[in-house]
Formats: structure tokens, sequence, C-alpha cells
């Protein structure tokens, strides 16, 4: 059992497990497809794009991950969960791709080839190793290289050189995935009804809201696309 894990509850004679972890994962999941859907437009640039793909998947994987993860763990196998974390390595992905293009003037062309190819190879271990062990370390260790030793990195880089308001939101937002790394961590529990997980799902709806509205600037920035 998780440490501090929600009581289950029952709804029309439906036992519901986790119950507060599965309605975090909701708001995680309302923020991405709020992202995804509000920044639709003719006129984004190619790194605009893949960041809203960065979004929905990163939507649809904690999606899966409440219900499948959580709320009804105890009605499918284990490897269903395959399906949220497979997800979120597609989000992790396009994120990484993405900013490739939005920093390319910043680290040059030479720079770009080389983590376009490092980001293609990388890809295609993880998913290789997480077919074969199914486990969420592989996740989570991918998404520490794709979004804190990549995007965060590469943004840092474009933020210095350009003080892009689209890479400042990124920078915070992923701070504040870190923050929501380190309560999971720590298990940082208030109490059952609120433990570690649920403030890491509140940190990350925040940390997505944040990269949004830096997205949104972006856009703004950036109204034609060749």
């Amino acid at each position: 059992m998780v440490p501090f894990q929600n009581p289950s509850i029952e709804l029309f004679g439906l036992r519901i497990d986790e119950p507060i972890t599965v309605l975090t994962d909701m708001m995680v999941a309302t923020v991405g497809f709020i992202a995804y859907f509000n920044t639709n437009s003719s006129s984004n640039t190619r790194a605009v794009q893949l960041y809203r793909y960065f979004f929905l998947f990163t939507a649809l994987s904690t999606l899966v991950a409440g219900f499948i993860g959580h709320a009804f763990a105890y009605k499918v196998g284990f490897e269903w969960r395959m399906i949220g974390w497979s997800f979120g390595v597609a989000g992790v992905a396009f994120a990484q791709f993405a900013v490739l293009h939005h920093t390319t003037d910043s680290i040059g062309k030479k720079a770009y080839s080389a983590l376009r190819i490092f980001n293609i190879i990388e890809l295609v271990i993880i998913v290789f190793v997480l077919a074969f062990y199914r486990t969420f370390v592989i996740v989570e260790i991918q998404a520490a290289i794709g979004l804190v030793l990549m995007v965060l990195i590469l943004e840092i880089i474009h933020y210095n050189k350009t003080k892009s308001g689209f890479s400042m939101g990124l920078i915070i937002g992923i701070g504040i995935t870190i923050l929501a790394v380190v309560s999971h961590v720590a298990k940082l529990a208030i109490s059952n009804w609120f433990n570690h997980m649920d403030l890491g799902h509140v940190l990350m709806a925040i940390s997505l809201y944040v990269m949004y509205k830096g997205l949104q600037s972006e856009q703004k920035l950036n109204p034609v696309t060749i």
C-alpha cells in the first residue's frame, strides 16, 4: 500500500480507489487539454506545434493514470498501466524535439542536428527498455533527461539570449515540476486524504498552466509561420 493512501470510496455501488489522487490527476489532464485546444492556430511555429503535443500527451497520460493506475487498478491488470506510461514518454519526446526548434538560433545548427540524432536514439532505447522491464522508473529517467537535462537547459540558454517569455514560462514550469518530484520522493503528505501524490499532481497542474501561458506569449510574438 502507498503511504498515506487515500481510503477507497463507493459510488453507485462501484468501488473507487484513491479518489483524491484520481481527482488531482484529472486536474493535470484538464490543464493539459486546455493548453492543447486553446493554442490551436494555423500561425503556430513548428516549436509551438510540437509543444502543444507535449501538453496533449501529458494530459492523456494523467487521464489514463487516474482511471487505470488508481481508481480501477483492482479491475485491470498491471500491464494496462503501460498505456499511460507510453503517453507520458511520447509527451516528453515531443517536448525534446520542440525545444530544438525553439532554440535553434541560440544553440546553432550543428548542436541542433547532434541533439536531434540524440533524441531519436534515446527515444528508441527508452521504448525498448520500457517494453522489456515494464517499470515506471524508465519513464522517470526519460522525463529527467528530456525535461531537465534538455528542455530546461536549452531554454535557459535561449532565454539568456532572447528574453523569450515562452522560455521563461518553461523554465519556471519545469522548476515547479521538480518541486512536484521532490514532494513525491519525500512523501510530503498532509493526510490520507491529501497525500504526496495529490500534492505532486497539484504542482504539476500549476506547472503546465505556467508553461501554457508562456506558449501563448510565443504565439503573439510569432504570428506568421512559413
